[in-house]
């Protein structure tokens, strides 16, 4: 729940321009809705100004929208919340999620959409393969060494990306891929200036 609930969150942080982190349909494993695999993913769609538009009225009305988020929150700050209540919350993001999905599905055009799922797949099979890599390794330490079993899952997640980022290269347009590469270094750039803020 808490997972769920962290989207309409990250949502609220970004620029109302900010597509960045957007999840649009990007879906990994156990994770039906998420956000770009990385930096720069959704930049490729080359989505027009006014899908943009229509994308973050969308995620405004549904994940982030206020009764949403006093719900969501109201649960995650209250360690008495009973069962029904902890459900209720439970079904209102499941429902926003529901509709959040089927208003992008409708924005982004054929094409997009199929962008999308060819990525996902790639993802899954990028992931996948990493995961076999290090199966024995993981499971030697897994329960006897908990800061190697992290470690080892990190190495997992960036050959995972590595190995996805280099699949898509040969996959995506010159244009797509140039949107992508240009929106990788913004956001990467964005995410260093805003830790360079956040320490003392």
């Amino acid at each position: 729940l808490c997972t769920a609930l962290a989207l309409p969150a990250l949502a609220q942080k970004q620029k109302s321009t900010d597509l960045s982190g957007f999840p649009l349909l990007w879906s990994a494993k156990k994770t039906p809705l998420t956000g770009p695999f990385i930096p720069g993913l959704n930049a490729a769609l080359l989505l027009s100004d006014e899908q943009k538009e229509k994308l973050i009225a969308a995620r405004e009305e549904t994940l982030s929208n206020e009764k949403l988020q006093k719900l969501g929150a109201g649960v995650k700050l209250n360690p008495n919340a009973s069962d029904a209540e902890r459900e209720a919350a439970r079904k209102a993001n499941e429902e926003a999620r529901d509709q959040f999905k089927t208003r992008v599905e409708n924005i982004l055009t054929a094409e997009q959409r199929k962008l999308v799922e060819r990525l996902n797949t790639v993802f899954e099979e990028s992931l996948t393969a990493a995961q076999e890599a290090y199966r024995g390794q993981l499971e030697q330490v897994v329960k006897t060494d908990k800061a190697r079993a992290e470690e080892l899952r990190k190495e997992v997640r960036e050959k995972s990306h590595k190995d996805f980022k280099a699949r898509l290269e040969g996959m995506l347009s010159k244009e797509q891929w140039a949107a992508l590469a240009k929106a990788a270094e913004a956001e990467e750039a964005a995410a260093k200036n805003s830790v360079k803020v956040k320490k003392p």
